[in-house]
């Protein structure tokens, strides 16, 4: 039992080290993916909305997986549209773990469409992104709009709004 426990120690204490929530990475990756997300989303400009993904990304939602440039193919005809609607979305965070390179974030999304904040669509995301060329970008992306059964909210969102 004690060399079990002792291996345990060796092997996870030098992990727990490289996972840290640090501000100053927190800012480089809102800088970097979360606001040119935003703007990108709003504005339906699929080239800087690929651009924040990397070529290997995987997309995951309740309908399977997009990988790659299969997802870069289907942002790129759903941001270009013609008739789509004006659209904004917003995030808070729950989770936000960094390493020099690989960051995990857990937290939630809003999503206004025209303007009308009554019907706005919440769910819960977690990302994990990769540090490439200097650059954050997000490797995989997964969201759901309910948790055990219950239906992501507004409170949700609010909660963990500054």
């Amino acid at each position: 039992m004690k060399k079990i426990l002792l291996l345990y120690l060796l092997v996870s204490f030098p992990l727990m080290g490289q996972n840290i929530t640090n501000p100053n990475l927190a800012q480089e990756v809102d800088e970097q993916v979360w606001e040119p997300f935003k703007n990108s989303y709003a504005n339906g400009d699929a080239v800087t909305f690929n651009a924040i993904h990397t070529d290997d990304i995987i997309r995951i939602t309740n309908d399977g997986f997009r990988q790659g440039q299969e997802y870069k193919d289907a942002n790129t005809q759903w941001l270009s549209k013609s008739g789509r609607k004006a659209r904004t979305i917003d995030f808070v965070f729950e989770h936000r773990i960094y390493s020099e390179d690989t960051a995990y974030e857990i937290g939630y999304y809003k999503i206004v469409y025209n303007g009308d904040e009554e019907n706005a669509h919440y769910a819960r995301f977690t990302v994990l992104l990769r540090k490439e060329n200097d650059r954050w970008r997000i490797a995989q992306d997964w969201d759901t709009s309910e948790i055990n059964g219950k239906k992501v909210t507004v409170e949700d969102f609010k909660r963990l709004k500054n």
